[in-house]
Protein backbone atom coordinates (compact mmCIF):
# COMPACT_ATOMS: atom_id res chain seq x y z
CA UNK A 1 0.00 0.00 0.00
CA UNK A 2 1.28 3.47 -0.88
CA UNK A 3 1.68 5.83 2.02
CA UNK A 4 -0.15 9.18 1.82
CA UNK A 5 3.20 10.99 2.09
CA UNK A 6 4.37 9.25 -1.10
CA UNK A 7 1.27 10.30 -2.99
CA UNK A 8 1.67 13.90 -1.83
CA UNK A 9 5.14 14.05 -3.39
CA UNK A 10 3.77 12.96 -6.78
CA UNK A 11 0.96 15.52 -6.55
CA UNK A 12 3.53 18.24 -5.87
CA UNK A 13 5.63 17.11 -8.84
CA UNK A 14 2.54 17.26 -11.06
CA UNK A 15 1.59 20.74 -9.82
CA UNK A 16 5.17 21.99 -10.38
CA UNK A 17 5.12 20.59 -13.91
CA UNK A 18 1.71 22.09 -14.59
CA UNK A 19 2.76 25.52 -13.34
CA UNK A 20 6.03 25.60 -15.27
CA UNK A 21 4.39 24.14 -18.38
CA UNK A 22 1.79 26.88 -18.32
CA UNK A 23 3.86 29.88 -17.26
CA UNK A 24 7.45 29.31 -18.40
CA UNK A 25 8.67 29.89 -21.92
CA UNK A 26 10.80 27.73 -24.17
CA UNK A 27 13.01 25.10 -22.62
CA UNK A 28 12.40 26.51 -19.13
CA UNK A 29 9.13 24.55 -19.14
CA UNK A 30 11.16 21.38 -18.51
CA UNK A 31 12.98 22.71 -15.42
CA UNK A 32 10.70 20.80 -12.98
CA UNK A 33 12.24 17.52 -14.19
CA UNK A 34 15.30 18.54 -12.19
CA UNK A 35 13.32 18.42 -8.90
CA UNK A 36 12.68 14.66 -8.76
CA UNK A 37 16.18 13.99 -10.12
CA UNK A 38 17.78 16.07 -7.35
CA UNK A 39 15.66 14.46 -4.64
CA UNK A 40 16.37 10.99 -6.02
CA UNK A 41 20.09 11.69 -6.07
CA UNK A 42 19.97 12.73 -2.42
CA UNK A 43 18.04 9.58 -1.51
CA UNK A 44 20.50 7.43 -3.49
CA UNK A 45 23.46 8.91 -1.64
CA UNK A 46 21.82 8.26 1.73
CA UNK A 47 20.13 4.91 1.18
CA UNK A 48 21.59 3.47 -2.00
CA UNK A 49 19.98 2.52 -5.28
CA UNK A 50 17.51 -0.36 -5.53
CA UNK A 51 14.50 -1.33 -7.61
CA UNK A 52 12.10 0.76 -5.55
CA UNK A 53 14.27 3.83 -6.03
CA UNK A 54 14.32 3.37 -9.81
CA UNK A 55 10.56 2.77 -9.99
CA UNK A 56 9.75 5.83 -7.89
CA UNK A 57 12.09 7.99 -9.97
CA UNK A 58 10.48 6.84 -13.22
CA UNK A 59 6.99 7.50 -11.86
CA UNK A 60 8.02 10.95 -10.58
CA UNK A 61 9.54 11.88 -13.94
CA UNK A 62 6.46 10.68 -15.84
CA UNK A 63 4.07 12.56 -13.53
CA UNK A 64 6.16 15.73 -13.79
CA UNK A 65 6.40 15.47 -17.59
CA UNK A 66 2.65 14.91 -17.76
CA UNK A 67 2.11 18.10 -15.78
CA UNK A 68 4.44 20.04 -18.07
CA UNK A 69 2.68 18.76 -21.19
CA UNK A 70 -0.77 19.55 -19.78
CA UNK A 71 0.37 23.04 -18.75
CA UNK A 72 1.85 23.68 -22.20
CA UNK A 73 -1.37 22.48 -23.82
CA UNK A 74 -3.44 24.84 -21.67
CA UNK A 75 -1.06 27.69 -22.49
CA UNK A 76 -1.31 27.02 -26.23
CA UNK A 77 -5.09 26.92 -26.06
CA UNK A 78 -5.12 30.24 -24.23
CA UNK A 79 -2.86 31.86 -26.83
CA UNK A 80 -5.26 30.83 -29.62
CA UNK A 81 -8.13 32.43 -27.76
CA UNK A 82 -10.16 29.25 -27.48
CA UNK A 83 -12.74 29.06 -24.79
CA UNK A 84 -13.08 25.88 -22.77
CA UNK A 85 -15.82 23.51 -23.93
CA UNK A 86 -17.83 21.96 -21.16
CA UNK A 87 -19.70 18.70 -21.54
Amino acid sequence: MIRPVGIAAYVLFFIAGLGFGYAASGKWKWLPLVFPLALALGAALQQGIDGTWILRLIIALLVTAGGVLLGAMLDARGERGERPRYA
